[in-house]
């Protein structure tokens, strides 16, 4: 099992529009300090593709399914030098499954993400180091910390909000949200491994929990 949930902020010198660009191996130019990220090169991307919340009007939202626009905006949302623009899970994925199977995993886990925040997830799946072990197939699910909407990206994610706003919406504190994603992908793959007659299943609890 591997989940692992990492912020991707201006606090730490980095951009949406970076991280974007190097997981999907493409080019983005940040509209904001004129820099172009340009990773064309980059071997090893197998898939990537934007997910929207299925609740998203298609024709209102679909300008977020372009990279560029949607990870500037992402920039262009937030005023703040230390403001947190993406929110990044990787994931890894079940040797077990084949490629195809491993996308269609990916893609139902971004969409759940999607829906439950209302935001856009970037997903990239990456096979396995050359150097490495080569059953390492993963994935970088970059995710809007704004809801997609007609104009653009609007209010922050609830689980981008303090815990005392959270607690005001009747949510509990952000570290539970995280423990219940990781409660997700375990419920996703190990569906997903059932699906195909694997026998080998994923648990998100410590050793001690199990």
């Amino acid at each position: 099992y591997h989940l692992s949930v990492k912020p991707i902020s201006r606090g730490t010198g980095r951009s949406a529009t970076a991280a974007a660009a190097y997981r999907a191996a493409e080019r983005i130019r940040d509209e904001l300090t004129g820099e172009t990220f340009d990773y064309r090169r980059k071997r090893g991307v197998e898939h990537a593709e934007i997910v929207l919340p299925g609740t998203a009007a298609s024709g209102e939202t679909g300008w977020a399914r372009d990279r560029q626009q949607l990870w500037n905006a992402a920039e262009r949302a937030e005023r703040r030098k230390d403001a947190r623009v993406a929110r990044e899970y990787e994931v890894a994925l079940p040797h077990e499954l084949s490629a195809a199977e491993r996308l269609a995993l990916t893609r139902a886990f971004a969409q759940t993400l999607a829906d439950r925040f209302g935001c856009a997830v970037d997903l990239a799946i990456h096979a396995p180091h050359r150097e490495g072990d080569t059953r390492n197939h993963h994935a970088h699910l970059l995710a809007t910390t704004r809801r997609v909407e007609a104009r653009g990206l609007g209010a922050k994610t609830t689980i981008e909000l303090k815990d005392v706003d959270r607690a005001k919406l009747g949510l509990g504190p952000a570290k539970e949200e995280v423990k219940a994603i990781r409660g997700l992908w375990a419920e996703h793959a190990n569906a997903h491994l059932a699906a195909h007659g694997h026998e080998a299943r994923i648990d998100h609890r410590s050793l001690e929990a199990q």
